[in-house]
């Protein structure tokens, strides 16, 4: 949590209120609050914990920008982000309702942080679909942006998902607003040993409300196809890894349906059903996806 204040209190753009949600009633945060001396943080407690979609509506119910980011308290922002953000979206049309940068994920060990896989997406995408699925899969830890009047549209996050609730809510700012992104890393997202939502642990949860949140959207779904693929696609392997292969398979045989021509899920599934992984994380699968003519019909 230090690391994170601190991040933002390092932020060159210093016109911002920090809200703080504390869910969990863990008095060390007041405490922590009180070592930084800033007037612009402003802390707010939860009578009992509402879980990540709770803390989140608490931080918007209680800001006054036109603006709102999030930063989960495991993570930090570069220095320049605000600046970035805040520049983005005056020099952008007033349709632009969200905006997100590249990140760094980083796996802290007892020696120090190791620096993983880093994404950044180009500032427009090639066409519409390539965008839709970029910006539903992200989630708020991408440095995502809003416009205040977006969140008034849409709703709040839907705070009986525990996990995901992120992800229903990027659907809803999509499907209703125009979107681009900052090609530069500003956000490093950390990974490390304590509880997180996406532990393993938590996969048979992840599992259900995964399936709530594809059902809602089944119909923005079906309208295009590359994003049916990448999120039923993100389903099946999670079906797989909490021993659900058949529910799993059957997810398959829907992608199939929908583009009978694409190699590459046949390869994955092949790969799944032989060692429960995608084809790109095993042995088997990278020898077949090695080959020139496969890769060119992926």
């Amino acid at each position: 949590m230090k690391r994170n204040i601190r991040s933002v209190i390092n932020q060159t753009f210093t016109d911002y209120e920090h809200i703080i949600v504390d869910d969990d009633n863990n008095y060390n945060i007041s405490l922590l609050i009180e070592e930084f001396n800033d007037e612009r943080i402003l802390l707010f407690k939860n009578v009992r914990s509402k879980g990540a979609a709770g803390a989140y509506n608490c931080g918007i119910i209680n800001s006054i920008g036109n603006f709102i980011t999030f930063l989960d308290d495991d993570d930090e922002y570069m220095p320049h982000f605000l600046e970035r953000m805040y520049s983005l979206f005056l020099k952008s049309d007033k349709d632009l309702g969200f905006a997100w940068s590249g990140i760094s994920r980083i796996r802290d060990t007892p020696e120090g942080e190791i620096v993983g896989i880093s994404l950044i997406w180009t500032y427009c995408f090639k066409d519409k679909e390539e965008g839709l699925i970029a910006a539903t899969s992200i989630g708020n830890g991408f440095g995502v942006c809003i416009r205040r009047d977006c969140i008034e549209k849409v709703g709040l996050y839907d705070e009986t998902l525990k996990v995901g609730a992120d992800t229903d809510f990027l659907f809803r700012l999509a499907i209703n607003f125009k979107f681009c992104t900052i090609p530069e890393i500003l956000v490093k997202i950390h990974q490390h040993s304590l509880n997180q939502l996406t532990a393993q642990e938590n996969n048979a949860e992840r599992l259900r409300l995964w399936e709530i949140i594809l059902e809602r959207y089944k119909d923005f779904l079906q309208r295009y196809p590359g994003v049916y693929i990448a999120h039923y696609s993100s389903f099946s392997d999670l079906c797989y890894r909490s021993q659900g292969k058949k529910k799993g398979r059957r997810i398959f045989f829907s992608i199939i349906k929908k583009r009978p021509l694409r190699i590459k899920t046949y390869v994955d599934l092949i790969s799944y059903e032989l060692i429960g992984s995608n084809a790109s994380s095993s042995y088997f699968g990278k020898i077949i996806l090695r080959f020139k003519y496969l890769r060119e019909l992926l």
